[in-house]
């Protein structure tokens, strides 16, 4: 029962809203007073002390998890593999071409 008092609430607000819709309302301001925040044409915005501290703070603990999981699981950012060495490639396999007159 109470879904249908929920509906019938929906439909008489749907209903108050279309009564309402030809007289728009203007997008009249009643925050008490002139604009909070000035505006600053290509200026940085000044910033209170505690969003300072919060910004630091979570850099902080942003750059503690990366150093963190980098220390204790370093292949996840340099790979699951071993190294190959570079020593025991052929000048083909690095694409150096044959040496002419050298035989």
């Amino acid at each position: 029962m109470s879904s249908f008092s929920r509906l019938g609430g929906a439909l008489r607000a749907g209903g108050r809203f279309l009564a309402t819709g030809a007289r728009r309302r203007t997008g009249e301001r009643h925050a008490g007073g002139e604009v909070h925040i000035e505006p600053r044409y290509r200026q940085f915005p000044q910033l209170t002390k505690s969003q300072v501290f919060q910004a630091e703070l979570l850099s902080g603990v942003m750059w503690f998890w990366i150093l963190w999981n980098f220390w204790h699981d370093p292949d996840a950012v340099l790979g699951h593999f071993p190294y190959p060495d570079s020593s025991q490639w052929t000048d083909e396999e690095l694409g150096i071409p044959p040496e002419i007159g050298r035989a």
